[in-house]
This record gives structure tokens, sequence and C-alpha cells, in this order.
């Protein structure tokens, strides 16, 4: 702890204010008491130091909350095994030597960077755990994990311990974004020495090429002495050829013209054959580009013949595109990165599932594809996508102002147990995602058996939706045996209702007997929709899929329980289909 001055010039200025004050007090007429005159001076003293002291810049020193540091070990083939113990010793030492308030991790890399161990304040390496592959080095990816590991708080600091011979990934780049973040590199050379080493120490392809440029690929090779080789090239693991060369001792360049007539990613693998080389391991590098075509949309319609049209005006301004149903929709980032737009016309939150909107919101978000959503009755509010990836994706909000309605809706949760691991968890889950999905003017209710046939909460609005969560949270039902006084309840409550629409969604295995015809007519005749769901059915379908025909809903068979959240949410988004209208002046 200690004081320090950004401008220390202005101190000076104390030697002739001090000289006035005095001065002043000296010449001063004013009749004061001989206490009170001393303390005058004291006072005026006081504030001239305070006023010097603020224009010099005082400052207090306090020590930050530590040193935040990663030791970054290089395993690659390219370090022989006593260098790699020796930066395991050097970590155990110099962490014995760190102040106490300071933290030290590890992180070893190679092909791929892992992280060993996080910053904490005892280190004691004594074997690392941490598998990574050794055949290429990259350092650009143990810098970039050094930097995104830290903590928010105190100091940060990299030392990396490292022969430096990178093959893949670009080290500079990645230093300069870590000093952007506050990070210290510092580098301790592991001092290979190696007679007569040939490595190569980067291939340089251009990242992003049109379809059919002409381009170079540069090859960076390493030599001690001068001696011939034999460089390879493959692109996406197949041989292109093979060129004899002469290497001079230091750095060589080779090139290699090339044209890539097809859109796609490629990959250029590089590979020298020196006679007499003792690391041969070191002699491959890698570089990767991407070939851009005539622009890729996609076209994902709920309805293929409702979109001809949009199909037609789209592929009228020459553009590649694709028009696929839901069946088709790409199910990996990477098929989703292959396009440069991705239009989705009329789709519940429910028809894409959870995973397939997350991979959707990363593709957009992080790689930019960009994203149209075409409305209908199926989309935005009405189709569930409140509380969901798309939500966020989209520059919309389903939340709606206060001059636009959507009809009042009403569900109730018909709830039995289920005969596979941990069911009645993913049952809750399902209910806490339909309560999610609902606005607070729409009304909820559970039934379910737990040795008789009740409500867990009555059909009631959602307002607040904290003390249903709870209730759901410790929901537990049982085995039921019959759809009939349990539907019977639901249609009573549901008969009761003054919401516009009304809703039952049935959750079973599908072993209770049937309601009766006389129900599910009354159910309907009440305008009350009744949608089913079989999970992991152990007897047939046929009571399920008659009570969702008979009440004019839909039918689900479920054979992961993966699938029932977003099933639930889109049942629920039967709800809110309704169109929009504007509330009367």
């Amino acid at each position: 702890m200690g004081f320090q001055f950004t401008h220390p010039i202005y101190l000076l200025l104390l030697v002739p204010a001090l000289a006035w004050v005095f001065w002043f007090a000296w010449k001063s007429d004013v009749q004061l008491g001989r206490w009170r005159r001393w303390l005058a001076l004291t006072v005026r003293v006081l504030v001239v130091i305070a006023l010097v002291f603020a224009i010099a810049g005082l400052q207090w020193r306090r020590p930050v909350e530590g040193m935040n540091l990663f030791f970054v070990l290089d395993r690659s083939d390219s370090v022989p095994s006593p260098q790699q113990e020796f930066a395991r010793e050097y970590v155990n030492k110099a962490s014995k030597e760190k102040n106490r308030v300071d933290k030290a991790g590890v992180i070893v890399f190679g092909s791929e960077a892992s992280i060993e161990s996080s910053p904490n304040p005892a280190v004691d390496v004594q074997k690392l755990q941490a598998v990574v592959g050794t055949e290429r080095t990259d350092l650009a990816a143990a810098i970039r994990l050094g930097t995104a590991a830290f903590p928010e708080t105190g100091q940060k600091r990299l030392v990396l311990l490292t022969d430096g011979n990178e093959n893949v990934g670009d080290a500079m780049s990645a230093v300069l974004a870590a000093r952007n973040l506050g990070v210290s590199v510092d580098v301790l050379p592991l001092g290979v020495t190696r007679a007569n080493d040939v490595s190569v120490q980067k291939v340089q392809v251009p990242p992003r090429l049109k379809k059919g440029q002409a381009f170079e690929v540069k090859i960076f090779v390493q030599a001690d002495q001068a001696q011939e080789a034999t460089v390879r090239l493959y692109r996406n693991e197949q041989f292109l050829g093979e060129q004899k060369v002469e290497l001079s001792a230091g750095k060589n360049l080779f090139t290699f013209p090339q044209t890539l007539p097809e859109p796609g990613f490629y990959s250029y693998d590089v590979r020298v054959d020196a006679p007499g080389d003792p690391l041969p391991q070191n002699n491959r590098a890698s570089g990767f580009a991407t070939v851009r075509g005539e622009p890729r949309v996609l076209v994902v319609s709920s309805d293929l013949d409702q979109d001809k049209q949009l199909a037609s005006a789209l592929q009228s301004t020459q553009i590649e595109l694709r028009h696929v149903g839901i069946k088709d929709f790409p199910g990996t980032l990477a098929e989703m990165q292959s396009y440069d737009a991705i239009f989705i016309s009329n789709l519940a939150a429910g028809d894409l599932g959870s995973e397939r909107q997350k991979l959707l919101e990363s593709a957009v978000r992080d790689f930019g594809v960009g994203l149209v959503c075409v409305g209908g009755d199926q989309a935005y509010a009405a189709g569930g996508y409140r509380g969901t990836p798309l939500e966020s994706t989209l520059p919309v909000s389903m939340e709606l102002d206060s001059k636009k309605v959507l009809p009042s809706g009403a569900v109730v949760l018909i709830m039995h147990g289920m005969e596979f691991a941990n069911g009645n968890q993913v049952a809750r889950d399902c209910a806490q995602g339909v309560l999610a999905a609902l606005g607070p003017s729409d009304e909820m209710g559970v039934l379910l058996w737990d040795g008789t046939e009740r409500w867990l909460f009555d059909l009631q609005k959602v307002g607040n939706k904290r003390r249903l969560q709870q209730q759901i949270a410790g929901m537990n039902q049982g085995d039921l045996g019959s759809f009939q006084n349990i539907m019977e309840m639901a249609h009573g409550a549901l008969k009761k209702s003054t919401s516009n629409l009304k809703h039952i969604i049935v959750f079973s295995d599908g072993d209770p007997g049937a309601p009766s015809p006389q129900l599910m007519q009354a159910i309907v005749g009440d305008r009350i929709t009744v949608s089913t769901i079989l999970i992991s059915g152990h007897v047939g379908p046929d009571t399920m899929i008659w009570m969702a025909e008979q009440g004019r809903g839909r039918f689900y068979n479920v054979v992961s329980p993966s699938d029932l959240p977003q099933i639930f949410i889109k049942e629920t988004a039967v709800i809110l289909k309704s169109p929009i209208y504007e509330e009367p002046s």
C-alpha cells in the first residue's frame, strides 16, 4: 500500500502557496484569540495542501485482487519427453514461489487444447490427466482457450512453455485478441535443439473464395540445413500431387496454384518428406478454405403447395433454392451453414423442436445465416414462440401491446403415470412447459390419479405462475384405471369456463379404459377439443387415436422423452391460434 502522484511537478506549488498562507497569517490585523489564530492557520494549511495534492493527481495504490495465471504446456510430438517433464516441474516450482493471493492453472495443448486445472491458490501437477492430440501444434487454440477461461476479476497472464513450432492456426492473431482483453502473454522457450530438423511452419490458404477463383496454396518450411525434400499436397484427404524441392537453411516458401470450381468447404493438408529428419511429426500442416457459389436459400414450409408462389419468386432472382417440408429441415449446424438464408413459413415452435431451434439460433447469431419468418396461423405467438430460442433470434417480441388481444384460452392436462425411467419428472417438465407458454389471461388446470382422481389445481387463470409452478414441481401421478370419470371432471370445468378456446390434453401410456362415445360427443358439442399423447405405450394405440379423432384434436405417438416438452408447447399453441383482433375503442 502506498501513494503516488500522476503530475508530481505541481507539488512545487506548495512552496509559494504555504509561504502566502504564513505571510497572510502574520500580516493579518484580525483580532483573534491565540488558539483561534492557530486553528485558522492549521485549516488554511490543510486546505492548501489538499488543493495542491489534487492538482498533482494524488493516488492511493492498493493491490489488485491478485494474479490469475495459466501455464500453457506444449504436449505435441515436436517437444521431446525430457522437455515436457521440465515444463511440468517448472510449473510446480513457479507455483510454490507465487504470492498467496495469486491463482494458477494449467492448460495443455497439441492439435487441440484442454484445461488441466482451473486457476486456484494451490498447484501441484504430479501427472497430466488431460488428453490432447500430439500430431499437430495449435498454439492459437491454447491462447484462445486460456483467454476465455480466466475469472472475471484480477489480472490475467498466460505463460507459454513451447518450442513455437506452430503448424495449425494463427498464434499472433490470438495474442493480439488476448491483449485487447487485458491478457498479457509471456513465453518460456523450451530450447529444443535438433540437427537436420525440417518442419512445416504454416500452410496459408485464402479463407474465403469465389467459385472458379484462382489462388495459391503457400507452404512455409523451416530447415536447419540445405537438403532435398518431397512436398506432397492433399485436398479433402485426396492426393493432388508431389514436388521435389531443394530446401535452403532457414525459411523456405513453396506455392501450388489452385482453382476450386464448386462451392463448399475444403481442407488442404501438406506433408514434407525429408531424409534423415529426426522428428517427422512436425512435417505436416493444414489450411482451410470456403468457396461461395450462387446464393443458397432454404425454404421450409408447413404446406408446400401454399408456398409455391414464394418459391417461384425467389427462384426468379437467380439464386439456388431448396423448398422442403418440416421433415427435411436440417438437423445439424453444418447443414444450416451451407445456406445463405433460411425461410421458415408458418411453422410452430413444436414443429421444429428445441434442439433444431437452438441450432438455428446459433447459425444466425454465430455464423451470419439469414433468417426470414413468414407468418400464419401457426407462427409467432400463435405458434408458441414465446420463451423459445426462436423468439430470442427474431427481432420481434411475442408479447402483445395493450391494444392487441388474443382470444383467451383454457387447457386441462390429464396426467397419467409413465412407465419409463424418470417418467414422472418428464411429465412435470411438460406441464411446466405448458404453463410457461400460456399468458396471464389464459386458464389452466391439471387432473391426475394418485389413489383417487383429483385436481392438482382447479382450472384457473394463470396470473402469477410461481404458485402453480411449485404445485407442478410436487406432482406425482399414478396409474389411471379409466378415462371416463377424469374426462367428465375436465369437461365439467371447461364447460363453465368463459374462455374463447378450450382444449384437453391427455397424457398416458394408453392402457386406461376409453371414455364413452356419449361423453366425447358432449365434449365436442361444448366446443372443446381433445388431443392425446401416447407415451411408451405397452398396449395398442387404438384408444388414444379414437379419443383424438372424436375430440377433433391430434394424436402423437412419442417414443423419446425429449420430444415431450415441445409437443406440449405445440398443443398449447392450439389455444392461441385465432387471429389477433383490435380491441374496440
